[in-house]
């Protein structure tokens, strides 16, 4: 079973990369969450897969909203597991979701990292293609090796992008000033297609008067409005318009 968080692709893509060699369900934490549905059995010798994105060195809201409410509903321990993507450092972003876990009753048993593309066009450009292809193929080095980790379920804190950790506290204070709305806004370029509404995770955006509208003061800062508009409408105040969109490349999201 494997749950996981995506805006652009990168977790999704390192999670069905894992489905395909695991197998069993694989849940969209976004839906669980919209659908209240927070109470799941594993069966005997599964394990439990949490993969998604760091922000600002911690967790999404939309993950630690979740966990919060996870329950576990069977006798046997399982193996659980986390992979966090991110563009640098995963923080201690690990140690966050264990924390929270363990008031579940459920132990995280070992931490990944995976180095992929940034998408957080709201403070950074973009790589160039070429620089984001390279980090596409060494993050597929560090899925094979994590297949590898866990054929054995080897339990540890194998992350390797932590280096950042001593400062997750003050980054991630950071977070509540930064996933604020008001900032974003739609262009001339807008299509009025709707997709932003659609995917919006913190249910934020409402099309209204042909124009996405954000109706949250906050929201968690997923980024796939403005790096999936399919005409690059989005904008976050002035800083976004000169700079690119990213999303990744072998992923197909069923939810546009």
């Amino acid at each position: 079973m494997i749950f996981y968080f995506s805006g652009t692709g990168n977790s999704l893509y390192a999670a069905e990369k894992l489905h395909d060699v695991e197998g069993g369900e694989l849940i969209n934490i976004t839906d669980a969450l919209n659908e209240k549905q927070f109470k799941y059995k594993v069966k005997e010798g599964e394990n439990i897969g949490i993969i998604f994105p760091v922000y600002f060195l911690g967790l999404p809201t939309i993950v630690s909203e979740f966990i919060s409410q996870l329950t576990i509903e069977n006798n046997a321990k399982p193996f659980v597991y986390t992979i966090i993507t991110c563009g640098s450092s995963i923080g201690n972003a690990g140690k966050m979701l264990s924390k929270q876990l363990k008031q579940r009753d459920i132990h995280l048993d070992s931490v990944f990292s995976i180095e992929m593309p940034s998408n957080y066009v709201m403070m950074f450009d973009v790589k160039d293609k070429q620089k984001q292809d390279s980090s596409l193929k060494s993050a597929e080095n560090e899925i094979e090796d994590i297949v590898e980790l866990l054929k054995d379920n080897k339990k540890d804190d194998f992350s390797n992008h932590g280096y950042l950790a001593p400062l997750t506290s003050i980054a991630y204070m950071l977070y509540g000033v930064y996933r604020k709305t008001k900032n974003f806004y739609a262009d001339d370029k807008c299509n009025n297609c709707g997709l932003c509404e659609k995917i919006c995770p913190s249910k934020a955006i409402k099309i209204t008067s042909n124009k996405p509208n954000w109706i949250k003061d906050k929201c968690s800062h997923c980024t796939a409005c403005i790096n999936r508009c399919p005409t690059q409408a989005i904008q976050y105040s002035d800083s976004t318009i000169k700079r690119g969109r990213y999303i990744n490349p072998n992923v197909k999201f069923t939810d546009a």
